[in-house]
Parts: structure tokens; sequence; C-alpha cells
């Protein structure tokens, strides 16, 4: 087995495997489904520490799933109600895409910042966006991608969260929102780099 199926299945079962087992667990064990839903998010929380104490960084993901680790707990606290406990994670999802609109109309919009920011040559990503139309282009219609991506995934998980039974939407849901952004960062990374060889063939004609 390749070293990306390792990481692939390596990220599933700490984004899908360990939320799930983690609140079956609690719930098996006496909890009530709001607090094992809260449990579950604090492995996260374990998780985003151990890789802390070893990275010594704190990325805007893991500010994240503390900020989510937080509103859960008030939640839990003011309303003890499990669906609308597990329905404020694909809130926050929609917020982040309504965000990512707003930021169209920014001079660097929503999905440019984060690509500057994982890119490795930020002077370089400033450079080509400066002198490439576009590459600016590019990544306003990434942007919109972005935004109905988003968007979709927090209005199906909140449908998902109040048809289904309580433990089928929580596994429902964990598997909608990594499969989501799994694709929307496969497609991303896919089409920049098309982009980019397409438009270093054309200069070198």
């Amino acid at each position: 087995m390749n070293r990306s199926w390792v990481r692939l299945l390596a990220a599933v079962a700490e984004n899908v495997g360990v939320p799930v087992g983690a609140y079956l667990l609690l719930t098996t064990i006496g909890w009530s489904p709001v607090w094992a839903l809260v449990g579950a998010a604090g492995v996260s929380v374990v998780v985003l520490a151990a890789q802390y104490v070893r990275r010594r960084e704190l990325t805007a993901l893991g500010v994240l799933v503390l900020v989510r680790f937080a509103l859960g707990v008030a939640v839990a606290v003011i309303t003890g109600d499990p669906r609308l406990e597990l329905s404020k994670d694909f809130a926050v999802t929609a917020a982040i895409g309504l965000f990512a609109a707003v930021s169209l109309a920014a001079r660097r919009p929503f999905i440019a910042r984060i690509r500057r920011d994982l890119s490795g040559d930020p002077e370089d990503f400033d450079h080509r966006w400066a002198t490439d139309p576009g590459f600016e282009a590019l990544h306003r219609r990434l942007t919109v991608l972005w935004t109905a991506g988003l968007l979709v995934e927090g209005a199906a998980a909140i449908l998902l969260i109040y048809v289904l039974p309580l433990t089928a939407a929580v596994v429902a849901t964990n598997v909608l929102a990594p499969a989501t952004l799994l694709g929307l960062i496969s497609f991303t990374e896919w089409r920049a780099r098309r982009y980019t060889a397409t438009h270093r063939a054309r200069i070198a004609a």
C-alpha cells in the first residue's frame, strides 16, 4: 500500500472513525446523546493538542476545532438538544460559505488567501497575482465554487440531522463533511495545476 493511501486511510480514521466511534462508545456507557456529541468533539481537541505539542503550531483549522468545541459546550449547557448540538457545526460551515461569498468583493478572495498561505512560496504567489489576470480570475471562480459547496453541505447536513434517526445522522454528517472538503480541495488543486501548466505552455509557445 503506497503512502498516499496510508495518509487517506489515516485521514478517514481521524475525521470519520474517531468522532463516530467516540460518540457510539459514550452513548453505550450511558452518556446522554448531547454530551456524547460534546465528548466526541473533545476527542478532536485532544488530537489537536497532541499535534500542537509536536509542531508548536496552531493552524486556522485548529482554531476552528476549538471554536466549534466551545460553541458545542455552550449549546449543550443551554439547550440540551442533541440535534441542535449536531447542527451547530454545519451552521458554522454555512457561515464560512457566506464569508467566502462576501470575500469576492475584496482585493483577494477567500481561496486566494488560503492557497497563498499554503503555497510554500507566498512571494511567487503574489507575483503571479499581480502579473497574471487569469490567475486572479481562476481564484475568484474557485471561491464561488467553495461558496456553493459549503452552503450546500450545510443545508444538506441540517436536513439529514432532522430527518434521520440521531445515530444515523451522526454517521451521515461525519461522512458528508470530510467528503465535501476532500472533493473541494481535490478539484481546487487539480484546476490550479491545470491552469499553471496551460499558462506555462502558452508562454513557452
